[in-house]
C-alpha cells in the first residue's frame, strides 16, 4: 500500500511537472503575441500597478518608479513615454518641487475594466473552492520564490 501512494505522489507531481512547463510555454507564446501587437508588456502592466496604488498624498513618481522597478530612469522614461502615448499615465510637474515630477493613472485607465487575461484569470479562480485556492495559491507561491532565486 506504501508503494502505491508513493506512485500516486510521483504521478501528481508529473502532472504538475507537465503543467507548469505547458504554463511557460503558452505564457512565452503569449507574450510573444502581445509584443506583436504593442500591447502592454509585463514592465508597462507593473509601472501602471504602482502608479494607481499610490496613495493620492505621496502619489508616484519618476524615481520612485525607477527603484520599484529596478531600472535606470532613461528606461522608466521609456516606460513612461509608452503609457502616455496609449493614453494610461499623466505626468504632471510635482506639486511641491518644480523640479519634480508626479506619475497618475489617467482617468479612462482608472475606469476601464481589467484586461482580458486577468478577467480570465478571476474566472478560473472563482472555479475553485476557498481551501483549493489556498493550495494552488501555496504552489504558486513556492514555484515564484524558486524561479525568483534561480540565477
Amino acid at each position: 500500500m506504501a508503494g502505491t501512494v508513493h506512485r500516486d505522489t510521483r504521478t501528481i507531481t508529473s502532472e504538475l511537472v507537465m503543467r507548469v512547463d505547458e504554463l511557460r510555454r503558452a505564457e512565452a507564446q503569449f507574450a510573444r503575441r502581445l509584443s506583436a501587437v504593442r500591447a502592454p508588456n509585463d514592465t508597462d502592466r507593473e509601472a501602471m500597478r504602482f502608479i494607481a496604488e499610490a496613495p493620492d498624498d505621496a502619489p508616484a513618481t519618476p524615481g520612485g518608479l525607477a527603484a520599484h522597478l529596478s531600472v535606470s530612469t532613461a528606461a522608466v522614461t521609456s516606460i513612461l513615454r509608452r503609457l502616455q502615448d496609449r493614453g494610461q499615465v499623466i505626468v504632471a510637474p510635482h506639486p511641491a518641487d518644480a523640479r519634480s515630477k508626479v506619475l497618475r493613472p489617467s482617468l479612462r485607465d482608472l475606469n476601464s475594466p481589467a484586461d482580458d487575461l486577468t478577467q480570465r484569470i478571476e474566472s478560473i479562480a472563482s472555479e475553485f473552492t476557498p481551501d483549493q485556492a489556498d493550495v494552488v495559491t501555496r504552489f504558486l507561491r513556492r514555484l515564484t520564490e524558486e524561479i525568483s532565486e534561480l540565477p
